[in-house]
């Protein structure tokens, strides 16, 4: 019968590339990823050949990261420290979705925010004022790109290194 001869097709009735482009950011928050690349299998030479309908090619990746400390200096929270791998050309958006997925007291919509120290040698010394949480932070804007050096193993926004790590607000900001 017809439905019988469907198994040697060779292609599937509905594109693939296209289901999971539709997709990428369900697998990707769903997986715990950092992000995905699809690829045809044309794209993949020799390792594209063992590819067929409904059977893609999956491969795993690390990227190099450094660590960086993340503060939460607000109270009441049950949120504190948590050390966070920053990897090469993150950006406010990449980090502060890398933190949601491993602080579970940051809920998935929640806006966080990040702050550096305007003044990184005596910033992180001066006792903090609850009154004022903002008061000498500087906040790490949307467009600003981090920059590792693995060698040394330290984080760079532009010119200023992170020695001292990163300060991050749950919800909305209050005036500083």
């Amino acid at each position: 019968t017809l439905s019988d001869l469907s198994v040697l097709d060779t292609s599937l009735p509905w594109d693939e590339m296209k289901v999971l482009s539709e997709n990428i950011s369900y697998i990707v928050t769903t997986l715990g990823l950092e992000g995905v690349d699809l690829a045809l299998s044309s794209d993949l030479g020799e390792k594209g050949e063992d590819c067929r309908p409904g059977a893609p090619i999956i491969a795993f990746r690390t990227e190099p990261s450094v660590t960086l400390q993340l503060t939460n200096n607000q109270p009441f929270t049950g949120l504190f420290n948590t050390a966070c791998p920053i990897l090469q050309g993150d950006t406010v958006k990449n980090i502060t979705r890398r933190l949601a997925r491993m602080e579970r007291n940051i809920k998935e919509g929640t806006p966080v925010s990040l702050y550096r120290w305007t003044d990184p040698v005596m910033g992180p010394r001066t006792m903090p004022d609850m009154k004022t949480p903002l008061a000498g932070l500087t906040q790490v804007m949307e467009k600003e790109t981090f920059i590792i050096d693995l060698e040394k193993n330290i984080v760079k926004l532009g010119d200023l290194t992170l020695e001292q790590g990163l300060i991050f607000r749950v919800g909305q900001e209050i005036a500083a």
